[in-house]
Formats: structure tokens, C-alpha cells, sequence
């Protein structure tokens, strides 16, 4: 019996809610810019990094962007999402860090 997902498959879920929020960033800080002419700021390394997303998702798994997400999008401290995941403090830190470190290095060649 072949494994049916309603929304996806949970790779392809997290890689499409992330790359919706982050358009959605980006379109909301260029009207800002837009509208009140102020600098630029972050919105290039966001453009580049929401350009580059599938290279974070091909070099890293996806429960551990899956749990950065909960905890960043929740804005969850450590214990909390050890205690929603299962997970201890150590894993999650390992696995938000994996992410954070591809995230970083995309965002600083921009």
C-alpha cells in the first residue's frame, strides 16, 4: 500500500510554506522601500536567499528544517519544542544549527 500524504509530501510542504514566507517578506519589504524610499536593507540577502531555498533543502534533512521552523515560527525556547518534538535540547540545537549554518552561508555571498 503506497504512503498518501493530504497536503504533500512533508519535504515538499516545509519547502513551499518556507518559500511562501519568504516571498511574501520580500514583496512586503519592497512596498515598504517603495512607499517610503528607505534603504534597502535585508531584502537582498532575502531575495537571494528565497533564489537559493532548494539548496539548503538538497543539503539538509527535512525534519531538521521541519523543526526549525516550529520553533521559529512559533518562537518556541528549546525546552518547548523538545517537549512538542520528543526531541532533547542537544538534537534541536544540532539540527536548527544545520540549517541556520546552510542559511548563512547563502545569505553572505549575496
Amino acid at each position: 500500500m503506497a504512503v498518501r500524504y493530504y497536503w504533500g509530501k512533508p519535504r515538499d510542504v516545509v519547502r513551499w510554506y518556507l518559500r511562501g514566507t519568504l516571498y511574501l517578506s520580500a514583496q512586503s519589504r519592497q512596498s515598504y522601500i517603495e512607499k517610503t524610499g528607505a534603504e534597502p536593507g535585508n531584502l537582498p540577502r532575502l531575495l537571494n536567499l528565497l533564489e537559493n531555498l532548494d539548496k539548503i533543502f538538497d543539503t539538509v534533512d527535512t525534519d531538521s528544517i521541519a523543526v526549525l521552523c516550529l520553533r521559529y515560527v512559533e518562537l518556541l525556547s528549546i525546552p518547548e519544542t523538545a517537549e512538542r518534538t520528543g526531541l532533547s535540547n542537544s538534537q534541536i540545537s544540532s539540527r536548527t544549527a544545520k540549517v541556520m549554518k546552510k542559511a548563512k552561508e547563502i545569505i553572505a555571498k549575496a
